[in-house]
């Protein structure tokens, strides 16, 4: 059955039959194009984007100020302390969030699609959602608080189809 090209793409050059799965945790992103279409025996998936971020590294491989000492409030004579008082670790996390939550709004707009199923570890879900913005968050059909950035292309496909929850802020 050949279909007419009216067919094949929507408004502004989208397909209506492609979609963006996108899996994330802390230290991974993998987006794939999702195409369902009634010709189809069954979805079609292919990875466009696989990426690590700086979160797989150890905070030790990106600090290497190993002289950097300060000096202890209230200052003591000769007191020193071995480093400043921070929370690198929490300023990485947000970091990586912001950076995921801008390479799917990248990828969706790349792509041209008019829906994306997102699954993201669940201690992240919220904030990642949180940084996007609302056109981007409204294309988000699924949203499964879960890590499945392991799972193979075919069970991606069975989770999200068994799967029928919108993203939800809060």
């Amino acid at each position: 059955m050949k279909t007419r090209p009216e067919e094949i793409s929507g408004p502004e050059g989208v397909n209506p039959s492609l979609k963006l799965v996108v899996v994330a945790d802390l230290g991974h992103l993998k987006a794939y194009r999702l195409e369902e279409r009634p010709e189809f025996s069954r979805p079609r998936m292919e990875l466009i984007q696989a990426m690590e971020t700086v979160e797989t590294r150890h905070l030790r491989e990106d600090v290497t100020d190993q002289a950097g000492r300060y000096r202890k409030e209230p200052a003591v004579a000769g007191a020193l302390s071995d480093g400043e008082e921070h929370n690198a670790s929490l300023e990485r996390r947000n970091r990586t969030v912001r950076m995921l939550a801008e390479t799917i709004t990248t990828l969706m707009a790349q792509e041209h699609v008019l829906a994306c199923y997102l699954a993201a570890d669940p201690r992240i879900n919220q904030s990642l959602l949180g940084e996007m913005d609302q056109r981007t968050r409204s294309k988000i059909q699924k949203n499964i608080p879960a890590n499945l950035s392991k799972l193979e292309p075919e069970e991606l496909v069975e989770r999200f189809s068994r799967f029928n929850k919108r993203p939800e802020m809060g």
